[in-house]
């Protein structure tokens, strides 16, 4: 009984709208925390080698609102196209990025605090 309304409540699309508009707000914040810890030109603080190189292309903060639109605008639309034939699938990875990018954005947060002082 347990399992069927959890797997009831994943395989909702109105579960699909709420994990991805906090996957939205996670990303903006993430931007925000890599724009804090990255300013004004130390790139060598970002892990991701893809973004490091298109934040030096277009320096900070336009490469990151960049980078940011195109990965989310691909995410969208890849999100809206699986969810039509596997949303508990795509849920259940939506919820485990969500969970991925909150624990990366809390960590540039407290970079950053160590960083200030």
């Amino acid at each position: 009984m347990f399992w069927k309304i959890i797997i009831s409540v994943f395989n909702s699309p109105v579960y699909t709208l709420v994990i991805s508009t906090i996957f939205l707000l996670l990303n903006i914040l993430d931007g925000h925390s890599t724009y804090l810890v990255l300013k004004p030109n130390y790139y060598h603080r970002e892990k991701n080698p893809v973004a490091r190189w298109v934040f030096k292309k277009l320096s900070i903060p336009n490469g990151i609102i960049i980078f940011k639109t195109v990965l989310m605008a691909i995410l969208i639309l890849a999100i809206s196209y699986y969810t039509a034939w596997d949303s508990l699938t795509i849920n259940i990875a939506m919820t485990v990025a969500d969970l991925l990018f909150l624990i990366v954005v809390i960590h540039n947060y407290r970079l950053y605090r160590r960083i200030k002082h």
